[in-house]
């Protein structure tokens, strides 16, 4: 019997010109420098929020009492950087001294709190207080030698000096650059999309603004609350605390959390009643924040659901910190934007489908 001849190899060519390489290597080239030069796209991305966000004073200023813009945008950033230069004056070093006090007195407090009934219950069970006072007592006395070093990597991780200047001009150019980059944008795109552009810069001018005005109200409600009882409780250095307390007032959501920590840790250096006081004072305030004035304030600016605003915040959190917690809201409002900018017609015409279809009245037969 003849052997059926075997089947011709089949050999598979995969062309690939010379403009397709071109393109993959550029794309692999730009990725490495994106990589390669993320600090500075860091700083760039942190300018450009901050110019979108202080285009609405200096547009103000510029209409209503008639300054030319460039004076405006300096006006408006140094005014700015003079507000952080004040508080961070009074906020450094009563609360570098708060956290020093609080450390020394770590030994007394554990007495205070071993000497409580509910305490002592639980100490005659177990040998707990005697840890615990050992561990106090041991934290007591190697915390204050390492706290400069704690300050130190804190300042270098923030991006104080070089960072600081270079944002602040980036910040100050661009802002007087705004109006001229979208004229240069304008003027290479065909009349209606040129329109859309103008009115979804506006749009997110506009948000981004309100968004940000609605958070410094929110932060100054916050401070003058949680400052003020402070203060009642004689919890030391009451002005700072305040100003703590506001300025994590600004990240939505987990900010409150955090300054009711802080606060009551610091106003344990007073008593355990008032620490209780405090915290109860914070957690209060929380839920009037949560359910009373961000609704009020920032939800018609921002215009975006609780589950958008906690992810935003979880995912811009994870990727830049507490930068990221800061603009997620925001960003995330000006993504819906443009989303229901570009959606609008299919919305429109898909809404007109449906008014046009006449609903169904035919039922399957019963028989």
């Amino acid at each position: 019997m003849a052997t059926p001849p075997e089947p011709p190899v089949r050999r598979v060519e995969l062309l690939v010109s010379a403009r397709t390489l071109l393109v993959i290597g550029g794309a692999l080239a730009l990725a490495w420098a994106m990589i390669a030069a993320k600090q500075a796209l860091f700083w760039i991305f942190i300018a450009l929020f901050l110019a979108v966000v202080l285009d609405t004073p200096v547009s103000w200023l510029e209409q209503r009492a008639s300054i030319k813009r460039g004076s405006a945008a300096m006006m408006v950033v140094f005014g700015v950087i003079g507000v952080i230069a004040a508080l961070a004056t009074l906020l450094v070093s009563p609360f570098v001294s708060a956290v020093r006090d609080l450390i020394e007195d770590l030994p007394n407090i554990v007495n205070r709190i071993r000497e409580s009934n509910v305490f002592q219950q639980l100490d005659r069970r177990s040998n707990a207080g005697e840890e615990l006072e050992r561990r106090a007592e041991s934290l007591a006395a190697e915390l204050p030698s390492r706290l400069g070093d704690v300050f130190s990597v804190g300042g270098k991780v923030f991006g104080f000096g070089l960072g600081a200047l270079l944002i602040t001009f980036m910040t100050l150019f661009l802002v007087i650059e705004l109006p001229t980059l979208l004229g240069a944008l304008r003027s290479v795109l065909y009349p209606r999309a040129a329109s859309q552009v103008d009115m979804l810069a506006a749009k997110i001018t506009k948000t981004i603004g309100r968004y940000a005005f609605g958070a410094i109200v929110i932060a100054g409600i916050a401070g003058t609350i949680q400052g003020s009882a402070a203060w009642l409780l004689g919890a030391p250095f009451a002005l700072a605390l305040g100003i703590l307390a506001g300025l994590f007032g600004l990240i939505p959501q987990v900010g409150a959390t955090i300054a009711a920590v802080a606060l009551s840790l610091v106003t344990l250096t007073v008593g355990i009643p008032q620490a209780l006081i405090m915290l109860g004072v914070c957690i209060g305030y929380q839920q009037i924040e949560n359910y009373v004035l961000q609704p009020t304030v920032q939800g018609r600016a921002a215009d975006v659901s609780g589950f958008a605003v906690i992810a935003s915040v979880v995912v811009g959190a994870a990727l830049l910190g507490v930068v990221g917690a800061l603009v997620a809201v925001p960003l995330t409002a000006s993504i819906q934007i443009v989303l229901r900018e570009l959606t609008a017609e299919r919305r429109a015409a898909v809404a007109l489908a449906r008014a046009a279809t006449p609903p169904s009245s035919a039922t399957p037969d019963s028989t």
